[in-house]
């Protein structure tokens, strides 16, 4: 009897801490992700920072961007940063497609495709306020299973994101 007594006791205690942290938990205050500012803009104004993001990024030779965003509404509203990650996204898929051509043929390209895509765990749309753990996760994965000769991170990748 004395062990049934001590397991209700020691399951009591255990569920008083676990109440006792969650409510220390639960009443701590957020604190903000990022000093990012983030703001509801037009289409116009959203198509104008993918246009300025393409700009800024380096292609593939083999690939052109679109020049606007594709596929959007016009009449909706967008959150700050969505042309960005838009455009971010499509130098992903361009130089995985880059990489992909060229990692049995052309060491040259291939490498180059790999420099480019160190740089996407860096880029606003990869960072925590923009993207989730498992993303970054699975992106580092790919890369490095790249990095070994192994295509089917990307390939899996551009067949389940990529335009």
């Amino acid at each position: 009897m004395s062990n049934k007594n001590n397991r209700k006791r020691a399951i009591g205690a255990l569920l008083a801490c676990t109440g006792a942290l969650s409510t220390t938990a639960c009443s701590q205050q957020a604190k903000p992700q990022s000093s990012e500012k983030r703001s509801i803009v037009s289409y116009d104004e959203i198509n104008k920072e993918y246009k300025d993001s393409v700009a800024q990024l380096t292609w593939p030779d083999s690939y052109t961007p679109p020049e606007a965003l594709e596929g959007e509404d016009t009449k909706l509203t967008f959150q700050t940063g969505y042309g960005d990650t838009r455009a971010s996204l499509l130098f992903e898929c361009a130089w995985e497609k880059e990489w992909l051509s060229n990692y049995a043929t052309d060491t040259h390209r291939a490498n180059k495709a790999i420099e480019h895509l160190s740089n996407v765990p860096n880029m606003g749309y990869m960072s925590p306020q923009r993207s989730d753990d498992a993303t970054r996760r699975f992106f580092k994965d790919y890369l490095e299973r790249a990095k070994l000769g192994d295509p089917s991170g990307f390939q899996e990748n551009i067949d389940n994101n990529c335009p």
